[in-house]
This record gives structure tokens, C-alpha cells and sequence, in this order.
């Protein structure tokens, strides 16, 4: 008999049993894991390959730091207006997940964007301009269906995707921009496992979930108040000079 699945709530909060779960998953990936919220993303979660501030170990007043790509993830989810933009979906129709399965849904589909979508970054470089642009029209739509096989696969694996209206209308071009792509355009390298980061909520921490007391909670009891003090001052001016929070 198939699994009754239900879903009820309008607003699904992240706790901090799932960061530090879903943290793990990152690091895996190579990937820190950052909180932030829907107003600032203008989305529930974003991938950026671009490095940023890493403390190697919280627990200390004065730790070492480094560079590393992160993913952001919201700290709220208002999950009827998730489901809603379920038909607008490139394929995978969002309205089928259950409340449970959103958050890691979400997060696995940020960690695609790293292991499984094809390298904007390389495309900008082809040499046939032409080939570029061709590739450039189809990327960005192209990356979107890549990560969300690749987090379905991982909360429902082995059941088939299903469509959405518009992936069920745009079908044909779908499988035309992932062939053109396949043959054009390079794909990003999978993490490999000298890329992870180390486990742990308390290592490899993106500096802005050191920015106050409520964020670094979510990584544990151990992190060091000195180290918070000092990174809750430093951000406190940095959003008094832009103007609106960073994170």
C-alpha cells in the first residue's frame, strides 16, 4: 500500500537539529552551509561558487580561517507559497513534496547546483560565440532541472519525477537543451573527498553564522563567546555602513 503522505503547515521553521544535519551534507559536497531568509535571497535557498569566509574551528577565540563556497538556506519556509510555484516548475512539480521533505529537498537541491549541473563560468570561455550564446540561453533552465533530479533522487529515489504543467508543455525543449548542452558545454567536477570539509558543526563555519548569539546557537553550546562578541561588532558595523543586513 502506497504511504499516505500529508501536508498541513503554512510556515516550516529550520531547527537546529536540521542545520547541523544538513550541515553534514554540505561538507560533504564541500559546501559550508549559511542561514539566511527569504526576503534577503529573494528565494528559499542559493548555491554561489564563489569563496567565502570560513572560521576552521568555532570553539576558539582566535581560530584560523579559509575560503570556501557556501550554500544559503532560509530559516523559514512558507510552504503553501512553495508548493504554488509547484506547475511553473521547469519538470519536478514542488507541489507533490510533503512538509518533511522540503527542507531537504531544498538543500539537496542547492548541493546539485555543485555536483551536478553543467559550469557557467566555463561556458563563458568557449571560443565559438555562436556555440556560447546557444549554450547561454539554455544553462541556466538546463541547471535548474539538473538539481532537482538530483534532490529527488535523493528524498524519493527510485520513483519517477513528476511533471509539472509547464515541464509537461516545454518537454521537447527541455530534452533539446540538455542534448545541445551535453555536447557543448563542460559540466562542473563532483566534489571529491579531499575537497569535504570537516565534520562537525564547529568546524569550517561560514563567518556570518558567527555574526550573533541566535545564529552561532545553531551550531552548538561550545562556540566561543569571545569569537561571537567580536564577529556580532564587525557585522553590526558592516550593516550600519550598507545599509541593510549582509546575510
Amino acid at each position: 500500500m502506497a504511504q499516505e503522505r500529508t501536508k498541513h503547515a503554512d510556515v516550516l521553521r529550520l531547527t537546529r537539529h536540521q542545520y547541523r544535519e544538513f550541515f553534514e551534507q554540505t561538507k560533504a559536497a564541500g559546501l559550508a552551509l549559511n542561514i539566511s531568509t527569504y526576503k534577503h535571497m529573494g528565494c528559499w535557498g542559493t548555491y554561489s561558487p564563489w569563496a567565502l569566509s570560513i572560521c576552521k574551528d568555532a570553539t576558539v577565540a582566535e581560530p584560523q580561517w579559509d575560503e570556501h563556497a557556501v550554500i544559503n538556506i532560509a530559516s523559514a519556509i512558507n510552504a503553501n507559497r512553495l508548493r504554488a510555484v509547484g506547475p511553473k516548475r521547469p519538470e519536478l512539480d514542488w507541489q507533490v513534496l510533503d512538509d518533511e521533505e522540503i527542507y531537504p529537498f531544498l538543500v539537496q537541491h542547492e548541493i546539485g547546483h555543485r555536483q551536478d549541473n553543467f559550469d557557467q563560468l566555463e561556458i563563458m570561455i568557449i571560443k565559438d560565440l555562436e556555440v556560447r550564446d546557444k549554450c547561454h540561453r539554455r544553462v541556466r533552465f538546463a541547471n535548474e532541472v539538473l538539481a532537482d533530479r538530483y534532490a529527488w533522487n535523493r528524498i524519493r529515489p527510485g520513483e519517477p519525477i513528476p511533471l509539472s504543467k509547464y515541464g509537461e508543455e516545454v518537454r521537447d525543449r527541455l530534452a533539446e537543451g540538455l542534448a545541445y548542452l551535453e555536447a557543448h558545454a563542460p559540466k562542473l567536477r563532483a566534489c571529491r573527498p579531499e575537497w569535504q570539509l570537516t565534520p562537525g558543526s564547529y568546524r569550517d563555519v561560514p563567518d556570518y553564522m558567527l555574526a550573533s548569539l541566535d545564529r552561532a546557537a545553531f551550531l552548538g553550546p561550545a562556540v566561543n563567546r569571545r569569537l561571537v562578541s567580536e564577529r556580532s561588532a564587525y557585522y553590526r558595523m558592516r550593516n550600519e555602513t550598507h545599509g541593510r543586513p549582509l546575510f
